[in-house]
Order: C-alpha cells, then sequence, then structure tokens
C-alpha cells in the first residue's frame, strides 16, 4: 500500500514504512505524516504483523520539517502549533500506544524531527554513516516531535542535555556509544541486519513480545509494587494463550512430562 510520500509493505510477520523523500533528504510533508499516522495503526491492527520497521529511503532517514515550510511562513505562531500538535505529535503518541515492536533503520542523517522520530521508536539500528543531531536549537526552536521526552529516558538527563544545547553532529559509533542506537552495522549491510533482528524477535509469540514491551514501559512510569501488580494480571492473561499453551505441550513431548491440563 503505498502513499503520498511514504511506501507501505507488509510481509508477514514485518512491516516496513518507508519514509520516501530521498531528494529532500525524506523531510517532512503534511502527507507523509498523514500516511505514517494511517500505516502505523494498519500495522497494529494486523494479526499477521509482529515487528515495525520505519526507515527513509535514499541516503537519509529524515531531516525533519522542511525548511521551505517555515521559509513560508506556514510555521509560525499557531501554525506552527497545529502542524504539531495534529500531525507531528500525534506519531509518537501512536508509536508509545502501539504494543508491538518498532524498529528504526537509520542510513543517513536523522536530524531535527527525525531525530525524535528515531528516538520515538523501540530499537535503533543505524549504518555507519547515519549522523543524528538535534538541529532544532541551531534556528531558535526546541524539540517539539519528543526528543526532549525519550533521550533523557535513553541516556540520561545530563548528557541528553549535552546532545540538545550543543546541537552537534553525532556520528553512529558516537551515537551507539551514548546509549542512543542499539548497534552499527556497515552501510550495505543495514537492511539485512535490520531483517535478521526483526525476525530474531519476530520468532516468539505475539502476545508475549507485546506483554514484554508493556512490561519495560510500565515500569518506567509506576512504582514496584504497582508494577508487579500489573505484571501478575498480565501473565495470568498470557497464561491462558494457544501460544503459550502450545509450548508447555511441545516441552511435555520432549520429556515426557504430563501435558499442562485445561481444566480451571
Amino acid at each position: 500500500m503505498d502513499q503520498k510520500d511514504l511506501i507501505y509493505e507488509k510481509k508477514a510477520p514485518l512491516a516496513y514504512l518507508s519514509l520516501n523523500r530521498p531528494e529532500m533528504r525524506n523531510a517532512f510533508t503534511t502527507e507523509m505524516l498523514d500516511g505514517l499516522y494511517h500505516a502505523l495503526q494498519d500495522a497494529q491492527h494486523d494479526s499477521q504483523v509482529k515487528v515495525i520497521i520505519i526507515r527513509g529511503k535514499g541516503e537519509a532517514f529524515c531531516a525533519g520539517a522542511d525548511i521551505k515550510d517555515m521559509l513560508s511562513g506556514k510555521l509560525r505562531s499557531m501554525g506552527m502549533k497545529t502542524y504539531l500538535a495534529n500531525k507531528v505529535q500525534r506519531i509518537p503518541l501512536l508509536l508509545e500506544h502501539i504494543d508491538k515492536p518498532i524498529i528504526a533503520s537509520i542510513d543517513g542523517p536523522a536530524f531535527g524531527g527525525g531525530f525524535d522520530l528515531a528516538l520515538a521508536c523501540d530499537l535503533r539500528i543505524a549504518s555507519e554513516r547515519a549522523t543524528f543531531c538535534s538541529t532544532v536549537v541551531r534556528i531558535g526552536l526546541a524539540p517539539g516531535g519528543g526528543g526532549g521526552y525519550f533521550l533523557p529516558r535513553l541516556i540520561g538527563v545530563s548528557k541528553a542535555l549535552e546532545v540538545l544545547l550543543t546541537g552537534k553532529v553525532l556520528s553512529a559509533i558516537e551515537a551507539c556509544d551514548m546509549g542512543i542506537v542499539n548497534m552499527v552495522v556497515p552501510n550495505k549491510e543495514l537492511d539485512q541486519k535490520t531483517h535478521k533482528l526483526a525476525t530474531e524477535i519476530a520468532q516468539w509469540p505475539l502476545p508475549s513480545l507485546t506483554a514484554t514491551k508493556r512490561a519495560l514501559y510500565d515500569g518506567l512510569k509506576s512504582d514496584l509494587k504497582g508494577h508487579l501488580d500489573y505484571m501478575s494480571s498480565q501473565l495470568a492473561l498470557l497464561t491462558e494463550t494457544k501460544e503459550h499453551q502450545d509450548s508447555l505441550n511441545k516441552i511435555a513431548k520432549k520429556t515426557g512430562l504430563r501435558p499442562p491440563s485445561t481444566d480451571l
């Protein structure tokens, strides 16, 4: 399913969302953001999709907002607030809501809003030529797509302030050393390594993947007692899934142990 400025492909158990303005370093358009939002919703509700991959076409991940829109005056005053609230910010909110693992596959620059988008994903894999920069401070702005929320949770407040306040460009290796990206791979191997990571995750039952993702994010927001209570409820539900019962039956068959009873 192709949309303007976005290519959406599903190859179960994976879904690929490719930002498609390579001539503009995949800078955002309203059509791209709309397409990204609707494709993410579709992937979330498709039971055949276990892992979602976001990437950019060409030699960039994403340059963020299109500077032409700023120069035209479209993104001034309430125009900026409306653009952020109705187009940009609903993406990180949706990414947080989606309970399937989301991987950012980053080749080339992830700047400004593109940096924020990468940070909003669950995992990040970068090519050796990937670079990262919160460019907004360079033009008298501040991160509006979630960078100020996600970055300190990844690398701590002090390091996050250093990255955001200096506006410096980080190499892929520097970003990896800081903990911003999970791994750095050769440029030509990015697609292969991304697919390998995604399929390593997707081999496991979807209910387990979604509950595990929720466990981590719930743990960031709750106290220990509340988190443990939440997880006891989640595991109670997981024990009733077909995937869990099938796994126990396989173990019983291999070991000669008695298979689990389905009686309550």
